[in-house]
């Protein structure tokens, strides 16, 4: 079905419908950077898993020209700003977060001219780009490493965190505590060479970085540098609250409360000495220095943003004062099917209300360390949940593939790359791997769904391709799921969407999640004002969601989206009092005022 004009039969002069504006609003994806140091809050951000974007030389595993071919992508879904894991050289033990040169591109991936390539590309239609940047470790293959395991006594010796462990009576000796790795088991490592162990917070692999050395934190300050002379317009931080440990290494940490949990499991206990320490914000103050130095010298604002989950808010809210412009907000990366609209609201404000004055939120619904929405919440939800991520206050990002509401593959023990899913053996592998997400992007119904000419790639293609595509979605119309996305990606140009400003409606049922979007600084009179509605629970609802909005009761709205797509809703104006919502669905309405409606 096409989205049709809404006729002006059905709206008041102080409702007029911005629909067919919102349809037809440019070609270029908003978020170009130069000479706009708050471009960042105003664009969508767009996370690619370079192995699995797209391939384009045979081998099975995705690269940067095979991203560069499908950069008119983001242009078409009006995204701004595409965010790339990591392609660095690596021995691929962790998928490239094992990094053995901060400062080049790994052959699977392509060239550094190929990196240059892509910056121009993307530039030119106005895409901005971001890199992974993991400062927390490096690959044992590291120059720095392998130099570091040399001895005592060279230039690189400190360059990661040693001890000689405790001495024990039968002459053998033991890591220095009983620090746990994230991946489980120990984080501490013997090494033959130097005679003594090494820590690391993730993989034996990778050895954690000693940034108690200021050698090595003016290293990675060069390492943000050759990444902002090749035209990258900012960074997502890795890992950041593992940057330090305590100087006393002799220290125990604590038994958690978590229960049910083996001793290797790194939720066994509290992670006191080797997380959120405060002087991880010094480091960060050193590389706003740093990214502040090239918008003095190229008038383009760096963006930073920090990967940190931290349940109590206390840790997370922190990083907006030390130097990044966000940390993430992962929230919404725990909506599953018990988690209903109140659930979600929760989270909503538990954010919004503890963030300084001043700072801009943002929202996440996935990414490529936990499992997909529509493994989480269901297939059911999926637009649902796209709407919401991208009408809610502040910077949304998306996980490549729920654009089209991609689904998780199945794998058996014998098939999982994840390390983590290895370490945890067969008995939890379905728990902690985290290959299931990670799958190649199904752009067409031809072989490996257009990812790769390859037999075989990296990890399977879902099965479901042939139906679920890219290429399948934009023929089905205005209904799929590629089309929902891709509408409510302009719509957010309005001004409504563009402020940090929302309001609830009081009293909603438990399973819907609603609010108002406005922006009091916006110079049009009256100010437009949308409404989205989402069931996120399990029963369909009945609702008044009249509201009270820069100082006018709004009664009635005129329906610009609605999920289920039923023929003529978008030219239909409703009263707000009887709104009816079946689980999953989502609407989103432009908010009409008559003159016996005013306060």
């Amino acid at each position: 079905m096409m989205r049709r004009r809404p006729s002006s039969s059905l709206v008041s002069l102080t409702c007029l419908c911005i629909y067919a504006a919102v349809v037809v609003m440019g070609t270029v994806a908003s978020g170009d950077a130069a000479g706009d140091p708050d471009w960042w809050k105003h664009t969508i951000v767009y996370q690619i898993y370079p192995r699995s974007f797209q391939d384009s030389d045979g081998d099975g595993v995705g690269d940067l020209r095979g991203i560069i071919s499908r950069l008119d992508h983001f242009n078409y879904m009006d995204i701004g700003t595409i965010w790339l894991s990591p392609f660095y050289p690596s021995p691929m033990v962790d998928f490239g977060y094992d990094i053995s040169d901060f400062t080049d591109v790994d052959p699977v991936f392509g060239t550094i001219q190929d990196f240059d390539r892509l910056i121009v590309e993307a530039h030119k239609r106005g895409i901005n780009v971001l890199v992974d940047f993991v400062p927390n470790h490096s690959s044992n293959e590291h120059l720095w490493f392998k130099e570091s395991r040399k001895g005592k006594d060279n230039p690189y010796a400190d360059y990661y965190i040693w001890d000689d462990g405790k001495l024990m009576p039968d002459g053998t000796r033991q890591p220095p505590n009983n620090w746990v790795s994230v991946f489980s088991g120990d984080a501490w490592t013997w090494d033959d060479r130097r005679q003594q162990f090494y820590f690391h917070q993730f993989t034996v692999e990778q050895p954690d970085l000693n940034y108690r050395n200021p050698k090595v934190r003016e290293e990675m300050k060069n390492v943000l540098r050759f990444w902002l002379d090749r035209g990258v317009d900012g960074f997502r931080i890795d890992a950041i609250g593992c940057l330090f440990e305590v100087e006393d290494l002799s220290l125990d940490e604590p038994r958690s409360k978590v229960a049910n949990v083996s001793s290797r499991d790194h939720l066994y206990l509290d992670h006191i000495y080797t997380n959120n320490l405060p002087e991880i914000h010094e480091v960060i103050r050193e590389w706003r220095d740093v990214f502040d130095e090239y918008e003095r010298k190229t008038g383009k604002h760096p963006f930073a943003v920090t990967e940190i989950y931290d349940e109590t808010y206390v840790e997370s809210m922190k990083y907006y004062d030390s130097g990044a412009d966000i940390p993430f907000n992962f929230d919404l990366i725990g909506v599953d099917r018990s988690c209903d609209g109140a659930c979600i609201r929760s989270y909503v404000n538990a954010w919004i209300e503890r963030m300084p004055p001043g700072k801009w939120p943002n929202f996440v619904i996935g990414n490529h360390d936990r499992h997909r929405i529509t493994r989480r919440k269901g297939l059911a939800y999926a637009d649902a949940m796209n709407v919401l991520l991208l009408t809610l206050p502040g910077t949304p990002t998306t996980y490549y593939g729920e654009e089209i509401a991609m689904e998780e593959i199945e794998l058996s023990f014998d098939q999982v790359q994840d390390p983590w899913g290895k370490n945890v053996g067969p008995e939890l592998f379905h728990i902690y791997n985290r290959d299931g997400c990670r799958s190649p992007m199904q752009w067409s119904d031809r072989r490996n769904s257009g990812f790769s000419s390859a037999q075989s790639t990296w990890l399977p293609v879902n099965p479901d391709y042939k139906t679920r595509n890219v290429e399948a979605q934009k023929i089905q119309g205005s209904n799929s799921h590629l089309e929902i996305y891709r509408f409510v990606a302009k719509l957010r140009r309005q001004s409504a969407f563009q402020s940090p400003d929302i309001h609830f409606p009081p009293d909603t049922s438990s399973g819907v999640i609603a609010y108002a979007r406005y922006n009091p600084r916006d110079p049009e009179t009256p100010s437009p004002v949308y409404l989205i509605a989402v069931n996120a629970g399990g029963v369909p609802t009945t609702d008044d969601l009249e509201v009270r909005v820069l100082g006018r009761h709004f009664k009635t709205g005129v329906v610009v989206l609605d999920t289920e797509g039923q023929e003529g809703r978008t030219e239909e104006e409703v009263a707000l009092k009887d709104i009816r919502l079946r689980p999953g669905q989502a609407l989103v309405l432009k908010l009409c005022q008559r003159s016996n409606d005013e306060l």
